[in-house]
This record gives C-alpha cells, sequence and structure tokens, in this order.
C-alpha cells in the first residue's frame, strides 16, 4: 500500500484540534488490538486550556494526508472489465495517513522533541515525512534531538510495543501495530527497552513479612503535593525525562483517574518512605466499546465498568534510595497483591519497567513473568 500527494496540516484552532483528534482516531479504529483511550479524558486533556502541564510544551498539533495509489490490476481483470459497461471511477480521497502531538519540554537539559501519540498507516513514506516536518520544527525551537514515541507525559505510555500482539495491551500502557516496529527502524534508532511485569494473584496471599514499614492507604492526589518528591523518586524512566513536577504529575492523576484508582503508602516514623499506586485494567472494556467516543458506547461502558474485572494494574510504585533492601518493597508488593486477591483479581500487571533496572530484579525475585517489550526511539538532527 503507498501514497501520494501528501498535504500536511497543523491545528490552529480549536476546530483543527477537533480534525487533528479525528484523523488521529480514524488510523487505528479498525485495529482489532488497540485499546483507545477514554475520548472524554483525551479530548479534555488534549486542550491546553484544560491542561496546564501540555499548555507549557508548546504542543503542535500536526498530522499528514494523502490520497491512497491503486493497485494495477491484473491483465485478466483489464480485459474482464474492457468487456464490463464503463464504471464511474471512485474519487481520490485524502485519508490521514501519519498523526502526532510534538512537544518541547522547557525542563530538559538537552533541547529535545517528543513525538508524542504517534498513529501511523502500514507504509515506510509517512513517517519519513512526519520526522522531516518534526526536523524543521526542531531546528526552529533549537532542538537536536527526536525522543519518539512518549504519552502526553513521557512517563506514562512512551514506548513502541515490539511483542506480543496476541494479547489485549493492558489500561495504560503503549500500543503499536505489528508493522510500526520496521518503520520506526528504518528512521531512529533505539535509546531504552523496557518491559511489562505480569504477577499471577495465588489463591492465598503469603503471610504479611516482617514489617519495618506502616501500611496506609494513599490518597492518589497527594502524589502531586506533599509526596511529590517520593513520585519523582519513584518514576521509572527518570533517567531519561525530567521527574514529574506538581503540574505534571496532577496530569498523570487525573489522565489514570478517568477509572477508580487506590493505593497503599509505606511510612516509617510517618516519613513516607514508598507507595504502589493501583487500578482495575478495564482495557477490554475500552476496546469494546471504542473508548466511549459516542454517547451510546460511552452509557454502556460506564455501566460495564461496575462489573468486577479479572485483572488489575500496578500502574507506579518504589520505595525511596535510602529505604530499599529492607523489605519494604515487600511489604508493598504483598499489600498489592492482597487487594487484588479481595477484588478477586487473577493477576497484576506492572510497569513497564527498565528491563536492566533494579526494579525488574525485584519482580523478577517474586515470580512476576516479563512479557510484552517496548522500545524507546531517538533520532539526533
Amino acid at each position: 500500500m503507498s501514497y501520494y500527494n501528501y498535504r500536511t496540516y497543523y491545528a490552529a484552532s480549536s476546530w483543527d484540534r477537533r480534525t487533528f483528534l479525528n484523523a488521529w482516531w480514524r488510523i487505528n479504529q479498525h485495529d482489532p488490538g488497540w485499546v483507545p483511550p477514554y475520548y472524554p479524558t483525551l479530548q479534555r486533556e488534549l486542550n491546553p486550556a484544560h491542561n496546564p502541564h501540555l499548555a507549557r510544551l508548546n504542543p503542535i498539533y500536526l498530522h499528514l494526508e494523502a490520497i491512497q495509489r491503486r493497485e494495477k490490476a491484473s491483465q485478466d481483470s483489464i480485459n474482464y472489465t474492457s468487456a464490463q459497461p464503463t464504471a464511474i471511477p471512485s474519487p481520490a480521497i485524502e485519508t490521514p495517513v501519519a498523526v502526532a502531538l510534538v512537544l518541547h519540554d522547557p525542563r530538559q537539559p538537552i533541547p529535545t522533541l517528543y513525538m508524542a501519540l504517534p498513529h501511523l498507516v502500514n507504509d515506510l513514506e509517512p513517517l519519513g515525512r512526519l520526522l522531516d516536518e518534526i526536523s524543521e520544527l526542531a531546528w526552529q525551537r533549537g532542538c537536536r534531538k527526536v525522543i519518539a514515541p512518549t504519552g502526553i507525559s513521557p512517563h506514562l505510555k512512551s514506548g513502541l510495543l515490539t511483542d506480543h500482539w496476541n494479547r489485549i495491551p493492558p489500561l495504560q500502557t503503549p500500543y503499536a501495530p505489528p508493522f510500526t516496529p520496521e518503520i520506526f527502524n528504518n528512521y531512529l534508532h533505539a535509546l531504552t527497552h523496557t518491559r511489562l511485569y505480569h504477577l499471577s494473584i495465588p489463591g492465598e496471599v503469603p503471610p504479611r513479612s516482617r514489617e519495618i514499614a506502616e501500611i496506609i492507604p494513599l490518597q492518589p492526589e497527594r502524589l502531586s503535593t506533599d509526596l511529590l518528591p517520593l513520585f519523582d523518586a519513584c518514576c521509572p524512566q527518570k533517567k531519561i525525562f525530567q521527574p514529574p513536577d506538581s503540574e505534571e504529575a496532577a496530569f498523570l492523576i487525573r489522565w489514570t483517574g478517568a477509572w477508580s484508582q487506590f493505593g497503599w503508602l509505606a511510612q516509617v516514623d510517618d516519613i513516607p518512605v514508598g507507595f504502589v499506586l493501583l487500578q482495575p485494567d478495564l482495557s477490554h472494556l475500552l476496546r469494546r466499546y471504542r473508548g466511549g467516543r459516542n454517547l451510546f458506547w460511552r452509557s454502556w461502558l460506564r455501566l460495564a465498568r461496575k462489573r468486577p474485572v479479572s485483572s488489575g494494574r500496578l500502574l507506579f510504585g518504589g520505595v525511596l534510595s535510602d529505604w530499599r533492601r529492607k523489605g519494604i518493597g515487600t511489604q508493598l508488593l504483598e499489600m498489592a497483591m492482597r487487594s487484588a486477591r479481595e477484588l478477586n483479581w487473577k493477576s497484576l500487571s506492572i510497569g513497564p519497567i527498565p528491563e536492566d533496572s533494579l526494579a525488574s530484579f525485584f519482580l523478577i525475585h517474586h515470580h512476576a513473568a516479563p512479557l510484552q517489550s517496548y522500545t524507546l526511539y531517538h533520532r539526533e538532527l
């Protein structure tokens, strides 16, 4: 499949942003493996007026459209067609072929652009043209590097899925169709690799380990206020991206908070030293009801989300470096497993997490299995 007559569109108004979002949605809407985000949340958070974190990243809403080139017909079909009455040729209609949200984080010490939320058709050329446009934007802004793909925050949904396309992507994890890694490898270089870990919940959760810390319920909103230093220290990609500040952390809590979420906080002498943040995995419902894009699907999704689910997500978590190797991480993981057992979850998916990190070794030690792999790419300009 190939395309011609490319045209580039930049969003300059709220109506243009709606066009951008429609183009973004159209590319993946027929992909059976895609789990769309909750549409009202996506629509709201793509508006800088409602998302201070996005506003300061100077977002550029960029999409390319082109006309699909018709495949040459075989000689037999030509002969057959010539014997039929002349048909009215179908019109050449532009279709979205590449979409991305281009972000510039002024906090990064090396000026860098992020290619966030990219969607592509199955063809090499659209990504090349998209990167040409982004390279021009990078030079205008004094940037010399592009990192892709990321989420609106690079601490959530960053990376390109490279295997296990037979599994439904868990909630809040990256997804890309099977043809995408080959296309990315033609234009960009691998930067980091992460894995998603799956932990089976036993019928009986092991007895609580030696209690070093007090484990209390976590109020997720505190992660953007007084618990922000704890959130910063436990973000798995902090070696590449700036740790979230209050505005970014508030966005992350809003985005994940579209669905019920809860967590546990570890304290030693009333000092917060670790946490876990969990929520039910509603990916199968979002896929079935297409992200609640129209009101009919949205109503069914709201009703269905109240039903029990069989798996959960551990979105963020960790222990401050000075308090590691004391059993606090094990306490938090056991509490997460105990909560999962009470909710009749059969498994927890955790991450993605850098595959060479201490967190990955910790999870493997506790019998979590690494499955889905993700690659984050970069391109020097």
